[in-house]
């Protein structure tokens, strides 16, 4: 239970970020029913705090947030709870009500301009160097799984095989079957991510090639089980020789990882 309620704060933290956007949707949650004068207003004002409270309730509840966790969505993926929260449209109906309270023309446009203002300066800029870089090649997928799909796909050709399994490390597992959907793996990203495999022993692989020192004995033996014919690891010269001494042939490098064929 412990464990629960520290990974549903941690979640809300990473939401929330370094802006105050949040901080602008509880305030407004707040002040709707004040700012409403109809009742019609009233019952959108109570429509959207108590769903608001409701969803604040699920979300932080540990017995909700487990069920949810444990049976929807994963414990990895938690935060996409928020997709759910209306928090730009209670924001903006708050701004619409004051918007509705002032009469005179000018202090509308005055009110509007404060409210573009206070939307600015509670936000964090998103259009910034660090969240943006050049595209490698028109796949948008770094070039270097590119390069390792390519290697794979002309030592099958140039040995008649049809199938290509391929174990790799996590750096490219999301970007292979991007580039190449007849390339086959013993799981996927998800997999990894919210701790779903195929099998137990697709779980041995994946724990083989990522611990800090990888016993290729066993990699390999589990890879001949899955039918695996490739493997793509890091391009060092002890892993070169460990696999070299178990009969693996090095058919293509990249510089950063090399591409070893399982006969």
């Amino acid at each position: 239970m412990r464990e629960i309620i520290t990974n549903t704060w941690e979640t809300f933290l990473q939401f929330k970020g370094m802006g105050m956007h949040l901080g602008l949707y509880f305030a407004a949650a707040l002040f709707l029913n004040s700012l409403s004068k109809t009742k019609r207003e009233k019952d959108s004002s109570s429509l959207l705090s108590g769903y608001s409270l409701v969803f604040w309730g699920i979300f932080f509840f540990p017995v909700t947030a487990k069920i949810i966790i444990d049976y929807c969505i994963g414990d990895s993926v938690y935060w996409r709870m928020f997709w759910i929260l209306p928090f730009p449209v209670v924001i903006a109906y708050a701004f619409a009500l004051s918007l509705k309270q002032v009469q005179v023309a000018w202090k509308r446009y005055v009110l509007v301009l404060c409210m573009a203002a206070v939307i600015l300066v509670t936000g964090t800029p998103v259009y910034t160097p660090e969240q943006f870089r050049a595209s490698e090649n028109r796949y948008r997928i770094p070039q270097v799984a590119v390069d390792v799909c390519q290697i794979v796909n002309e030592d099958a050709r140039e040995n008649n095989l049809k199938v290509r399994k391929v174990i790799a490390v996590n750096d490219l597992l999301p970007y292979i079957r991007q580039y190449d959907g007849s390339i086959l793996m013993p799981y996927g990203r998800n997999g990894p991510k919210e701790g779903k495999f195929q099998n137990k022993n697709c779980k041995r692989i994946y724990n083989a090639i990522n611990s800090p020192e990888v016993d290729f004995k066993k990699l390999l033996k589990f890879a001949e089980k899955e039918n695996c014919n490739y493997l793509v690891y890091f391009s060092t010269e002890e892993a070169d020789a460990a696999l070299g001494r178990l009969g693996c042939e090095a058919v293509g490098d990249t510089g950063q990882y090399r591409v070893f064929a399982l006969r």
